[in-house]
């Protein structure tokens, strides 16, 4: 049965004792109600781990057989953009244990793209790349680049290109497809929203790109998906305000939901970062509070604490999720966390 989402927003602070204060916005429109509520013990703190290869936002991460993949990214202050800003590094190390990162093929240098992994592959979708010298105006583009990296050749294999270029999206699997949400298309000065999100079926015999419809424009979002939906997260609307809301995409049904609003502060939905851990949606925000959708669907349990960052990523592993890169403070983290999430 599918969870019914609830229309409340509320804010969860911790105290040192561990008392959570609750404000709920009732739907229609009468005064908030703040509630209340002891959590027993405080939220379990991440661990740190080795860090990436180089300090990263913006980049793309995914896991297939045993190895966490991480690609590209900004690697420059905030707001800097130049050939020199963005990275086309390409790393993997073991998910388990004290190995190194191996250093593999690069690819374009690029931020805001998506990574994907399917059958061992490594899918790499779109992404922004500036064309403009350091110390020159920004000259900015969306890629409509799609590539395979095939881990026994140690090789890219080119893919059919996006119908449309796209940056500050994300990419996601479900079954044998690939779905490619949100986002913009830059062309230096202009800029197009694309009204639709793009579908690759990996197992056709010749795949080819197909649009469905989605209900939002928006970018610097994220998205997550399990065997049944597509959760799309936060993110900034056309007039740059920040989203805080979610939106479900039941892949069966081919129909759209909105889900809980995401808890924290009034900039939780900029750059948060999500991943699907037993059939749970886990989310990350900008002041590192670590959540869990409630099994009804009706809201979020805080679950532990990682360090305060944006656009970066969480990856599953088993029964804990990893917390990687970002930005904080106009500078880029190679900070690798690890939170238990349990069942």
């Amino acid at each position: 049965m599918k969870p019914m989402w609830v229309a409340a927003t509320w804010t969860l602070v911790m105290s040192a004792t561990a008392t959570a204060h609750f404000l709920f916005i009732v739907p229609d429109g009468r005064d908030q109600k703040p509630v209340t509520a002891r959590i027993e013990g405080a939220a379990p703190r991440a661990t740190p781990l080795q860090p990436l290869p180089e300090p990263t936002s913006s980049f793309g991460a995914a896991a297939t057989d045993g190895w966490l993949y991480v690609f590209g990214g900004h690697v420059s202050p905030t707001h800097a953009y130049s050939t020199a800003a963005v990275s086309g590094h390409f790393a993997r190390r073991r998910l388990r244990g004290d190995g190194g990162w191996e250093t593999l093929p690069a690819g374009p240098p690029a931020q805001g793209l998506g990574l994907a992994a399917y059958r061992g592959r490594i899918y790499r979708v779109g992404g922004m790349q500036p064309r403009n010298e350091p110390g020159t105006p920004s000259e900015t583009h969306s890629l409509d680049v799609v590539a395979r990296f095939n881990p026994a050749a140690q090789a890219w294999e080119a893919l059919p290109p996006l119908p449309s270029a796209r940056s500050s999206h994300d990419a996601v699997m479900v079954g044998s497809r690939l779905f490619v949400l949100g986002g913009w298309n830059l062309r230096g000065r202009s800029t197009e929203w694309p009204a639709t999100m793009d579908v690759l079926d990996l197992a056709a015999p010749t795949p080819t790109w197909t649009s469905m419809p989605q209900p939002f424009k928006r970018r610097a979002l994220v998205a997550a998906s399990d065997d049944a939906c597509i959760y799309v997260i936060g993110g900034f609307d056309e007039q740059s305000r920040v989203v805080h809301g979610i939106d479900v995409f039941d892949v069966a049904r081919g129909t759209w939901t909105a889900g809980p609003a995401l808890p924290g502060g009034p900039n939780n939905g900029f750059g948060p970062a999500a991943a699907v851990v037993g059939g749970r949606l886990v989310i990350s925000v900008d002041d590192g509070s670590v959540h869990r959708l409630r099994t009804d669907g009706s809201g979020w349990e805080t679950i532990g604490q990682a360090s305060p960052r944006i656009v970066h990523r969480l990856v599953a592993d088993d029964d804990r999720v990893l917390i990687l890169g970002g930005a904080r403070a106009g500078a880029n983290l190679d900070l690798v966390e690890s939170l238990p999430v349990g069942r």
